[in-house]
């Protein structure tokens, strides 16, 4: 279960629109009428996971006509980037979801060059949980903190490089489902079964954040909930469930990087310091321990044997 990516810029021009259809097709049923005059310019990534279908759409000028749904999804809409997108008479504004009308022909019409978070979720899925759901159909509801968090966990799941195992699949799909209920105003009962997956989807997200600035000295708990509007101590309660802690995250996060780089044949020039100091050691004689007391070799042994 690999994450789907199609852009025109693979195509010739004359071809775009049929190949944009055809790829767009897989998500939603819709034909795409392109503006005038106007490069057609499309890139999708896409992905399935255990009958959810989560989809991220950067598109040129464009009026989408979708047909009447036949297959049982709720299709919501969530504007990352631009602001022409109209669908069911609502803007696509950026951070609300919308809750797009899918039981008639709808259109939506984007004026300007935009990115849309679309999710296709089985109705079966919220039925039970959302009990106004078809009140909900057609309308935009405001960001809150659980929408935030969804756009997030849903982009993060389509950055993911590697295949996901259909174990894992069903799990990040339940944390899907969960977050869109709470998204949507789920009531009592419902919110507190969400509450795992809304601890497992910020724990995603601050690792995420971890990941892109390990190496930065600044970063600690504290750097963190301020980013992610969250306390210190709920986000060291987070690692704790989790069996480990930030400390020891960042360490291993840091210890990762290092031996990848090790491992690069571009870097064979870069001496190991440097390469610590670059990941976010400050302490080379401490480094040296810790390495190997993670992977059981030194780093210089670590490096000539990725290198033969």
């Amino acid at each position: 279960m690999t994450v789907m990516r199609f852009s025109t810029s693979a195509v010739a021009p004359e071809q775009r629109q049929a190949v944009a259809e055809e790829v767009y097709g897989a998500h939603v049923r819709g034909q795409l009428d392109f503006v005038r005059d106007h490069p057609i310019t499309v890139g999708i990534r896409a992905r399935e996971l255990s009958g959810l279908h989560i989809a991220a759409i950067t598109t040129s000028p464009v009026r989408a006509t979708h047909a009447a749904d036949e297959n049982g999804m709720i299709y919501l809409g969530m504007g990352v980037s631009g602001t022409g997108a109209l669908g069911s008479g609502e803007a696509v504004q950026l951070g609300h979801v919308n809750i797009v009308r899918r039981d008639r022909v709808d259109t939506t019409v984007v004026n300007t060059e935009s990115t849309i978070l679309s999710l296709a979720i089985p109705r079966t899925a919220l039925a039970g949980r959302l009990l106004d759901l078809d009140d909900l159909l057609g309308h935009s509801l405001a960001p809150t903190a659980a929408s935030r968090l969804l756009e997030s966990y849903a982009r993060t799941l389509l950055s993911e490089e590697h295949p996901v195992p259909v174990s894992d699949a069903t799990v990040m799909a339940e944390h899907v489902v969960d977050l869109v209920c709470l998204a949507l105003g789920a009531g009592r009962d419902s919110a507190q079964l969400a509450q795992g997956s809304l601890r497992a989807a910020r724990l995603h997200a601050l690792k995420k954040d971890i990941s892109a600035h390990a190496a930065d000295p600044e970063l600690s708990p504290g750097w963190l909930a301020r980013r992610h509007q969250l306390s210190e101590s709920y986000i060291r309660a987070l690692f704790y469930d989790a069996g480990t802690s930030f400390t020891e995250h960042l360490l291993n996060t840091r210890l990762d990087n290092v031996r990848r780089h090790l491992a690069d044949p571009r870097l064979m020039q870069r001496n190991i310091a440097s390469l610590a100091l670059d990941a976010g050691f400050g302490d080379i004689s401490w480094f040296n321990q810790v390495f190997r007391r993670r992977f059981g070799l030194t780093p210089s042994e670590m490096r000539r044997l990725a290198h033969g």
